[in-house]
């Protein structure tokens, strides 16, 4: 999908087998499938679905054309955006991977299109676990996760009703503070 004249792919990996995040990472990083291109991987139990993870790359595309970047680099531009924080290490410590089996969200992108099959594959293969993006969707178990992950009362979400069932109201409160962060930048 095209997203301000990038290229953004999205995808889910179930069971993820993470050693040491900070390894993987690096070890990434050097792996010539993903040269040139932005990528994050994040929580996926504590993604309000596909359409935050859009309005974080946006967000972050955004930031980075106006000097509001807190970081250089658009991946971790990315992940401050999707946890709605400032500060680095507190969006790593609300999204970012942990050691042990995970389910997990990988965003990439890239100038071209073409890039995104090889880049995808060499996460996949890094990962281990099986694609399946239905993990970035929101259900009853993971509402309860992102509402305390992100802070919603009990008051906002009864505020929002007219929405519909609890997970829905819990991803538009997310898509809601997502937006609402790079106002606030």
């Amino acid at each position: 999908m095209e997203l301000l004249g990038r290229q953004v792919l999205m995808a889910g990996f179930k069971n993820a087998h993470i050693k040491d995040p900070t390894s993987l990472i690096e070890s990434l990083r050097e792996r010539k499938e993903l040269r040139g291109l932005a990528f994050q991987l994040l929580n996926a139990k504590r993604v309000a679905g596909v359409e935050h993870l859009l309005l974080s790359v946006l967000n972050a595309l955004r930031a980075m054309e106006l000097g509001l970047n807190v970081s250089p680099d658009l991946g971790i531009e990315i992940l401050v955006s999707a946890s709605g924080q400032r500060q680095i290490s507190r969006a790593i410590e609300l999204l970012g991977l942990r050691p042990g089996t995970m389910d997990v969200a990988v965003v990439l992108v890239s100038d071209a299109e073409e890039d995104l099959g090889g880049a995808l594959e060499a996460l996949a293969s890094a990962l281990g676990g099986v694609r399946d993006d239905g993990i970035l969707d929101v259900d009853e178990a993971k509402a309860e996760e992102l509402m305390e992950v992100f802070g919603f009362s009990e008051a906002e979400l009864r505020s929002c009703l007219r929405l519909g069932p609890r997970p829905e109201i819990v991803k538009a409160l997310v898509l809601e503070k997502v937006a609402l962060f790079m106002a606030y930048r």
